[in-house]
């Protein structure tokens, strides 16, 4: 177990890759190669392997690990470019609301106009994608970036790929 608190303004933010890279290097051994431990129990060796399951962290952090920019109208994870956002004028600020579509399509909270936006959610769950989708995404934002590129807004909302990603079972993780 890895524990790690990087307080706000003195966080590496995007650089959070050069702290994460040794234990990516370690990562991908574990689960590729392996260690021999021994079993107490039965007194035996065997071949450990090891693999990120989760991490947990605020939102912030969560684009700092990821790459997904948390930032603007576009920037709830799941939702994506279906990203239902409103400008609070008064809070300067984006607002997220659309998440009663996440629930089963009778849940009581999808026809309660009165405690959220004055508006029934009958729209569907955007659609997620697999793990190859985002693959695919993350080589745009790295092809782009070797050549100076910026990247459209609207197309693509990762503002990098992150060294995590080089860990060979993420892709099946995230489906």
């Amino acid at each position: 177990m890895l524990s790690l608190i990087i307080p706000g303004p003195n966080s590496p933010g995007q650089n959070i890759d050069v702290y994460l890279a040794p234990l990516v290097s370690e990562l991908k051994e574990l689960w590729e190669v392996g260690v021999q431990t021994f079993d107490i129990t039965s007194k035996n060796k065997f071949t450990m392997r090891s693999a990120l399951m989760w991490t947990i962290n605020d939102f912030p952090a969560y684009g700092d690990l990821s790459g997904w920019s948390t930032h603007g109208r576009k920037a709830c994870p799941c939702c994506r470019h279906a990203t239902k956002s409103t400008w609070l004028t008064y809070g300067k600020k984006w607002c997220y609301m659309g998440h009663r579509r996440w629930l089963s399509t009778e849940h009581q909270w999808r026809k309660n106009k009165r405690s959220f936006d004055g508006m029934q959610e009958i729209e569907g769950a955007p659609e997620v994608p697999d793990g190859d989708e985002i693959m695919r995404q993350l080589e745009v934002v790295v092809k782009r970036a070797r050549i100076g590129e910026k990247l459209p807004k609207d197309e693509v909302d990762w503002k990098r790929r992150s060294v995590l990603y080089n860990l060979p079972y993420v892709v099946q993780l995230s489906t």
